[in-house]
C-alpha cells in the first residue's frame, strides 16, 4: 500500500507534462478518477493525491459533481511598468473585457479616508468612482475599484467605462498617469467579490492598491482584487549599493 501510495508524485508530474505540453488544453477535464485508476494501476486515494498536488499548483481546479479541469496559466504582469489594464493584456496577446459594476460621483466627507489621502483632496471633494469586473477572454479576472479627482474630469462618466480604456479616457483629459507607487497583499475574498469572480468566498486573492499622479499631481486612487490562481506579478532588483 505504501509503495503504491509512493507513485503519486510521478503520476502528477505524468498529468503535469501533458498539461504544460498543452495536451491537455486550458479548461479541457482530466480524465475520471475509475479513467486514471486503470490508466496508472493504482489505488484510487493515489490518483486523488496527484489530483491534489496539481490542484496545490493552480494546474487543475474542481467542479463539484463534474469533475476536474485544466486551469488557465497564470497571467504575468511586470510590477517595474505602469499601464492601464487593456493595454497590459493586450501587449501580452489576451483578450480583455470589462463589465460596468457602478459608476458615479460621490461626496467624501470622512476626514480619515485614505480616498481623500492618496487624492490628496480636502474633506467634502467629490470623487468619481468607477467598480468593474475585468475579463481575461470570458473568464473573470480582476474587481477593480477606481477613484478620480471629479474636479479633474467633467463628463468621465458619460463615456462607454465599458468598451474604452480609463487610462485612455484620462489621456485624453490630459491627466495620464505617469507614476505610481502599487502595494500587494494576500486577502480572503467576500462573498461579493467571490461571486463576481467565479470563485468559492474565502478563496485566496491578491489585493493591489495603488496611487498614481501625472506631473506629480494624484489623479487616481485604485483597489483591485486579482484572482489569485489566475495572477502572477515579476519585478526586477538590484542589489544595494
Amino acid at each position: 500500500m505504501q509503495k503504491n501510495a509512493a507513485r503519486y508524485p510521478k503520476i502528477a508530474r505524468f498529468l503535469r507534462k501533458e498539461i504544460l505540453s498543452k495536451e491537455l488544453a486550458p479548461h479541457a477535464r482530466l480524465p475520471s478518477e475509475p479513467e486514471l485508476v486503470r490508466r496508472f494501476g493504482v489505488a484510487r486515494a493515489t490518483v486523488r493525491r496527484a489530483v491534489a498536488l496539481l490542484q496545490q499548483e493552480g494546474l487543475v481546479y474542481s467542479r463539484q459533481a463534474v469533475g476536474t479541469f485544466v486551469a488557465e496559466p497564470p497571467v504575468e504582469q511586470e510590477l517595474d511598468q505602469l499601464s492601464g489594464f487593456t493595454e497590459f493584456m493586450t501587449h501580452r496577446g489576451l483578450k480583455p473585457g470589462s463589465k460596468l459594476i457602478a459608476a458615479d460621483t460621490q461626496r467624501i466627507d470622512d476626514a480619515k479616508s485614505p480616498i481623500l489621502l492618496h487624492l490628496g483632496l480636502p474633506v467634502g471633494s467629490r470623487v468619481i468612482h468607477v467598480r468593474r469586473l475585468r475579463l481575461s477572454g470570458d473568464q473573470p479576472f480582476v474587481v477593480a475599484n477606481t477613484w478620480l479627482p471629479a474636479a479633474l474630469f467633467p463628463g468621465f462618466l458619460k463615456q462607454d467605462l465599458e468598451r474604452h480604456s480609463v487610462y485612455d479616457l484620462m489621456q485624453a483629459a490630459g491627466h495620464r498617469p505617469t507614476n505610481a507607487v502599487q502595494t500587494i497583499e494576500a486577502v480572503a475574498l467576500d462573498a461579493a467579490d467571490a461571486k463576481l469572480l467565479a470563485v468559492p468566498a474565502g478563496a485566496p486573492a491578491l489585493l493591489i492598491r495603488r496611487a498614481a499622479t501625472a506631473g506629480g499631481k494624484p489623479v487616481e486612487y485604485a483597489i483591485d482584487y486579482y484572482r489569485a490562481d489566475r495572477s502572477r506579478f515579476r519585478a526586477r532588483l538590484t542589489a544595494l549599493e
